[in-house]
């Protein structure tokens, strides 16, 4: 079922079945929401090629002129359905809420403008500016919060391999997230996939390519790593948080200076 105003499919880095569901899914929405629906945009991995379909949410951002609890009651009952099929993560606002948040979430916000794709209606995240000044104080808050957290996590974890291994791809997943962040405002033009991103940090930040492989190949279950294994894992990311922390650091010296 498609009304004929669903458009970039094709673009989206999905198995074919996934994209005939993700087809019917924003049908259904649109078929209920037509009047005050404005736009939906996928981002994420979808569209920069890092999905995999046994780890990885399809996001969707699906942007109306107005709603209130009476309309999302009826489309969270679509996507709870549809929830029990597929991981489609919608994310519903109002066009002045996207607008309004832009500001407190600039670094979700870059993301989205950099990676997305339009499949209904406007593009509405191009009309969207990201302060670079609203960026850092983000990424400084995120970067160093993990900074403190990451040693309780190891303590409260230590011995639980399945807890170790979870605990380690959420935190490099988030650094991939900052360390694009920094290359954004060191102006590289950092590409949106998770290796290229890496690759890139590698040569300007002098992070240490063993570790980014280590930690893609256990992120695609392609190595089978024990305590010993995780351990020294863990010892790498603090100091790759550490990296990211110092770079970020520098950036606010550079901005006062």
């Amino acid at each position: 079922m498609n009304p004929g105003n669903i458009t970039n499919l094709e673009n989206l880095r999905l198995a074919q079945p996934i994209r005939a569901d993700l087809e019917d899914f924003l049908s259904q929405i649109i078929s209920f929401y037509q009047t005050d629906l404005l736009s939906i945009m996928a981002f994420g991995s979808c569209v920069t090629g890092d999905f995999c379909e046994r780890s990885s949410d399809i996001n969707l951002l699906v942007i109306y002129s107005d709603l209130n609890m009476v309309s999302l009651s009826k489309v969270a009952e679509l996507a709870k359905k549809w929830l029990a099929k597929r991981d489609f993560a919608p994310r519903f606002l109002s066009r002045r809420n996207l607008v309004s948040s832009a500001r407190y979430f600039p670094l979700d916000m870059l993301e989205m403008k950099d990676a997305h794709q339009v499949l209904y209606g406007a593009d509405l995240l191009a009309e969207i500016p990201v302060s670079a000044r609203d960026l850092h104080w983000q990424l400084a808050h995120e970067i160093k919060a993990m900074r403190m957290r990451i040693k309780q996590q190891f303590w409260r974890t230590s011995g639980d391999e399945f807890r170790m291994r979870r605990v380690l791809l959420e935190r490099f997943t988030s650094l991939v997230h900052l360390t694009r962040a920094v290359l954004f405002l060191l102006k590289l033009a950092p590409p949106v996939d998770h290796r290229g991103i890496m690759k890139l940090a590698v040569t300007h930040l002098k992070i240490n390519p063993a570790y980014v492989d280590n930690l893609f190949q256990l992120k695609n279950m392609q190595i089978q790593a024990r305590r010993e294994n995780l351990l020294q894992f863990f010892t790498d990311t603090m100091e790759t948080i550490r990296i990211v922390d110092t770079q970020v650091d520098a950036l606010a010296e550079a901005n006062v200076a």
